[in-house]
């Protein structure tokens, strides 16, 4: 496993879903989260270069990313399994699933842009380190968390730069994936309007929701978005 789940997944799992953070996250970021959503296995995706892998280099290239991240999963991937991912992490998760011979048997994207548009909301990377900070802060507020140190703010944002920059410089060309896609948008979302999402059609087999909340509610797993994976998990 290494550093790339924070678990070691359960030998016993009927079924694995594995999640990818948004920009600037860790694997953390699910830590609210059900370790099962009935019979399905939850399973936090750790980016290098943030949280117990800070040493680790941060990723550049989406490519280069996928290329690890299907290997490095490969072993977990040996019964029914989905991908989610939350803005960025849906990119994440895509790029992988793209990759894969061994398709999932869905992909989940909330709140996110599809890939060929190369977008960073709500940042960008003209931002100065001080504006990003104050987002961070700002978030941090909405979300009830402890203001970081001004040491842990700094790294913050040197990964959320990376990040960025990664993303405005992701534009794939639009291909159907051989997988169904699930799109979740939540409905006061003013940072990836739910109504902004209706171009995953582009990627083949797709089933839209828009649920009640925010861009941020995701974090807690409401049971609405419980059920959504559940039920389209298995179809």
């Amino acid at each position: 496993m290494g550093r790339w789940l924070l678990l070691e997944p359960d030998a016993d799992a009927a079924k694995r879903l594995f999640c990818f953070p948004f920009a600037g996250a860790g694997a953390s970021a699910f830590r609210d989260w059900p370790g099962r959503i009935g019979d399905i296995e939850v399973c936090a995706v750790q980016l290098p270069g943030r949280e117990n892998r800070m040493r680790d280099p941060a990723y550049t290239s989406f490519d280069q990313f996928a290329e690890d991240a299907a290997r490095e999963l490969a072993p977990y991937l040996d019964r029914p399994f989905a991908f989610f991912g939350h803005c960025m992490g849906a990119l994440l998760a895509h790029a992988v699933a793209d990759r894969l011979d061994h398709k999932p048997q869905r992909l989940f994207a909330s709140s996110s842009y599809v890939p060929y548009l190369g977008v960073s909301k709500p940042f960008h990377p003209s931002m100065s380190d001080e504006h990003l900070a104050e987002e961070l802060l700002a978030i941090t507020r909405r979300l009830g968390g402890p203001i970081p140190a001004p040491e842990l703010l700094e790294l913050s944002v040197l990964v959320l730069r990376n990040d960025i920059e990664m993303c405005v410089d992701h534009a794939p060309p639009v291909r159907p994936l051989k997988c169904p896609v699930t799109t979740i948008g939540w409905a006061d979302d003013t940072i990836v309007p739910a109504g902004d999402m209706g171009e995953w059609a582009e990627y083949g087999d797709v089933t839209h929701h828009v649920l009640k909340g925010d861009f941020f509610d995701f974090l807690s797993a409401p049971a609405e978005l419980r059920d959504v994976i559940a039920r389209d998990f298995k179809e």
